[in-house]
């Protein structure tokens, strides 16, 4: 007789509120959800990776309805005592400049103050941290601020370095720079809700064997790679 415990770990949801090219589209293979899928695959567990609003998506991981959630930084047990954190890093978010002239930021804050200056509005990394408000644009969404740095309405757009490149090549920016190195870069680790707690160092073992394999190094290059040569 098959006990309900490994029934119950044959398949599992875990969710997200990631954006292309983190997660997948239709025209975009995404690289998070494609290397949860192929590690969990590897550990005989047929995941599935649900796109929901960011907030849903650790409300429902928290609360059972969702067996995790796939990237969140570190600490995050402490607001959803009921998730569990893979102790291997998953992915590191770099946040970083675009601009359509090649700038010498240095990952310098302060150094923001001579440029007109847009973000997203609710990206706390950056309402925090940008120096000059009277030289800022706070927009509604990362579409609308690529295209203004098209046009020319702002010198800097402030966003994560993977969304950010893929939002730029949609929109055809196909000379923007990348200024770096990233004002931040952040380790961020996947969360899987306590009842599958005795799954974490098996999950995290394996993370590191991908990376150590160099599947994990291939999936990145597939995924994520592919659009720094476009």
């Amino acid at each position: 007789m098959i006990s309900e415990s490994v029934v119950a770990q044959e398949k599992l949801t875990i969710a997200t509120g990631l954006k292309p090219p983190l997660v997948s589209s239709a025209a975009h293979k995404g690289f998070l959800d494609t290397l949860a899928v192929e590690l969990f695959r590897r550990i005989n567990i047929d995941l599935e990776v649900v796109v929901v609003p960011a907030k849903r998506a650790l409300v429902n991981a928290n609360s059972g309805v969702d067996d995790g959630n796939l990237l969140r930084i570190k600490g995050l047990e402490k607001s959803y005592p009921n998730l569990v954190r893979v102790p291997e890093t998953i992915f590191s978010s770099e946040f970083i400049g675009y601009s359509m002239k090649q700038s010498q930021l240095n990952g310098d804050w302060k150094m923001l103050t001579d440029y007109n200056v847009a973000y997203v509005r609710g990206w706390k990394i950056f309402e925090n941290n940008v120096p000059n408000r009277e030289n800022s644009i706070v927009v509604g969404d990362a579409t609308q601020m690529f295209n203004m740095l098209k046009e020319g309405h702002v010198d800097v757009a402030l966003y994560e370095k993977w969304q950010g490149l893929f939002l730029a090549n949609k929109v055809g920016l196909t000379n923007v720079h990348l200024l770096e190195p990233p004002f931040v870069r952040l380790n961020m680790y996947m969360y899987l809700n306590k009842k599958h707690k005795l799954l974490i160092p098996k999950v995290s073992r394996e993370l590191i064997k991908m990376k150590q394999d160099g599947s994990y190094q291939k999936i990145f290059n597939q995924t994520l790679g592919v659009l720094l040569n476009r």
